[in-house]
């Protein structure tokens, strides 16, 4: 992170080697950065692991003993909210639904024979005793049906409970199916046709994986400076290189007391799920600017030549001047120049790779 500044001369720079790139002018493949005086941000790295966002997570499980039947999805698959997984029998299901629809139905009788005997009694025709007790069956009728809903809610939803009717297309009662709460990734799947399940196991998990969390782990001696919402880069050794951008979301309150380190939650967006729950990551943390004023290069101006940290500082049309470094703090694409560049001066930061090999190689055009 750099914080801007003014900009000031330097002296000129001390004689060094010339290259010469063999075509006229610079080469498309070669581009330039600025080298300035500004205020150097501090920054805080940390190790870190990444997890999945616990918002996108989903155990997927029944809650009553069931058998497998049909498997419906892969495990890998995309699936979206909603989606079948899995097709499951349960005896207790299946009596539960039964027992439901002919309380259903007799509550519907016993309304029915209420309402006509209600009619009998205003008109005259039947005696009050015959409507108490048409009263009294409908009462015992319903209580068994608020009852057996209530038993059946307990083991699917209400929505399902509202829409069942006796089957009619040859599927049995006690199956039903188990759909994926959320658009994800089923990454778990550990079920076979046949194997039984219960309310106690997990076998199946989704993740949406479009954004992940990265839980970095910051020493006490690291904390002032780091904020909410302060922007973060993440690397992991399986991209070798590459930075994801992210940004710290949440600090903990409490210090883990045998690492003596905070937990830090940095959001990263993950829309080709490059980045795996588990992996082990780097996050560097940027945590605002000292105040102090230095000499800033780009950091990919920077070339490792045999010992040597050198830059190839443009000399005009296609000649470069090649300059040794030494160089102090290093943050986010920027290093800090302690000698052997001036503020002002173009480097090259793109293309250098042949410039290199020109220099190892000795193909030098003299010095100035």
């Amino acid at each position: 992170m750099l914080c801007a500044a003014g900009v000031s001369a330097e002296s000129p720079a001390p004689s060094q080697p010339v290259l010469t790139l063999a075509s006229e002018g610079v080469s498309p493949a070669v581009r330039l950065g600025r080298v300035e005086r500004k205020r150097l941000g501090s920054v805080v790295n940390a190790t870190a692991m990444i997890e999945p966002d616990a918002n996108r997570v989903a155990q997927v499980t029944s809650r009553i003993a069931v058998r497998v039947v049909r498997l419906r999805a892969q495990p890998g698959e995309q699936v979206t909210p909603g989606e079948p997984l899995v097709i499951l029998n349960s005896v207790d299901l299946g009596k539960a639904k039964t027992d439901y629809l002919k309380a259903r139905a007799l509550e519907s009788i016993a309304a029915q024979h209420l309402k006509r005997e209600a009619q009998l009694y205003e008109q005259k025709i039947a005696a009050r005793k015959d409507a108490l007790e048409a009263e009294a069956a409908h009462d015992g009728a319903l209580a068994e049906l608020k009852a057996s809903r209530e038993t059946l809610i307990l083991l699917i939803g209400p929505d399902e409970v509202r829409d069942l009717n006796w089957s009619g297309n040859g599927h049995p009662l006690s199956e039903f199916t188990l759909t994926s709460p959320i658009g994800g990734t089923l990454v778990k799947r550990d079920l076979t046709v046949g194997s039984l399940i219960d309310s106690n196991s997990d076998p199946m998990l989704v993740i949406d994986l479009d954004d992940v969390w990265v839980i970095a782990n910051i020493f006490e001696r690291d904390l002032d400076g780091i904020a909410v919402g302060a922007p973060a880069q993440i690397t992991v050794e399986a991209y070798p290189g590459q930075r994801f951008e992210g940004t710290v979301r949440y600090i903990a309150d409490t210090v883990d007391r045998e690492t003596r380190t905070i937990k830090a939650r940095i959001e990263v967006g993950n829309p080709d799920h490059r980045l795996k729950p588990g992996m082990f990551a780097h996050a560097t943390m940027d945590a605002g600017c000292d105040g102090r004023e230095v000499l800033v290069a780009p950091e990919s101006a920077i070339y490792q030549a045999d010992s040597r940290q050198v830059a190839f500082v443009a000399a005009g049309g296609n000649r470069f001047q090649v300059r040794e470094v030494v160089l102090g703090r290093t943050t986010t694409g920027a290093v800090e120049v302690v000698s052997g560049l001036h503020a002002g001066e173009q480097v090259v930061t793109q293309g250098g790779v042949t410039l290199k090999a020109m220099l190892l190689n000795g193909a030098t055009a003299g010095v100035e």
